[in-house]
């Protein structure tokens, strides 16, 4: 397994700022082998592969195969990532409620899928991608994307404020998981914060309560804030410790001291 050189990009136009997060870039000059586990996230990211296909193999070991430019929907387990050659991907960091307007169909629809980007936008993608093989500079690539992504947006699909601080406030919970109690205490109807957060997040409150707080756990695990997994598990909420085990393994099939001896995954170099 050879180790990714992955290196991030900031947004420069300011309509975009509110959708994502950062752009990322992996490139090498020789010929690599990528065998890396990619995990469970809480956002979507365009995939925009300029060299050799790349597979996707689910943890029940169905593969999939992307030739060029893609993006996977919210999974609820990992996967392994396999590529070989001189690599050449760049890559679209959405936030979580950033991309519904953009393919201005309900992000529930991609969950646990692989999916062509010329499936949503077949004009749009492959005059993207003629622009894009022009140059070999990524800030000009980022330039090109960033005049064409903007004209994607659908700026009535936007979410508006109120559901913003709806989500921030979730977000921001310590303990949401009993969503009833949640939309009591900030007076929004139960059925209304699920349609909303399938429609823009991709998959129910309580499942992106999960994600986000798997995404927090793996920040302290491998800023190695703690060694004691007794005390991680209990100040994130766990029943016990042989929930946050259980837990941990469906995201990632591994126990978290297996996970420390693992070469790094994809996204943690993305964090």
């Amino acid at each position: 397994m050879d180790f990714l050189k992955t290196t991030k990009y900031k947004v420069k136009h300011p309509i975009l700022k509110q959708f994502i997060k950062y752009y990322w870039a992996i490139e090498s000059d020789e010929t690599i082998m990528v065998n890396h586990k990619l995990l469970p996230v809480c956002n979507i990211d365009f995939v925009l592969n300029f060299s050799t296909p790349i597979k996707y193999t689910s943890a029940d070991k169905k593969e999939t195969v992307q030739k060029g430019f893609h993006f996977n929907g919210l999974r609820n387990q990992y996967c392994m990532i396999n590529q070989t050659g001189k690599l050449n991907v760049l890559g679209i960091s959405f936030f979580s409620v950033g991309l519904y307007p953009f393919l201005k169909t309900p992000i529930s629809e991609f969950s646990n899928k692989s999916i062509e980007l010329d499936m949503l936008s077949h004009g749009f993608i492959s005059e993207l991608e003629e622009k894009l093989r022009d140059t070999d500079s990524i800030a000009e690539k980022i330039e090109i994307m960033e005049k064409e992504l903007v004209k994607l947006i659908d700026f009535e699909l936007i979410p508006e404020n109120a559901f913003n601080s709806i989500f921030n406030a979730f977000a921001a919970e310590e303990n949401p998981m009993n969503v009833y109690g949640f939309c009591e205490k900030y007076g929004i109807n139960q059925r209304k914060l699920e349609r909303l957060f399938n429609l823009y997040i991709g998959t129910s409150p309580g499942a992106f309560y999960r994600l986000n707080r798997f995404q927090c756990i793996l920040n302290q695990i491998m800023d190695r804030r703690y060694v004691n997994l007794t005390l991680l598990a209990h100040d994130n909420a766990y029943y016990d410790q042989t929930h946050f085990i259980k837990e941990f393994r469906t995201f990632t099939g591994c126990s978290p001291t297996q996970f420390l001896y693992e070469k790094r995954s994809v996204k943690q170099m993305l964090k």
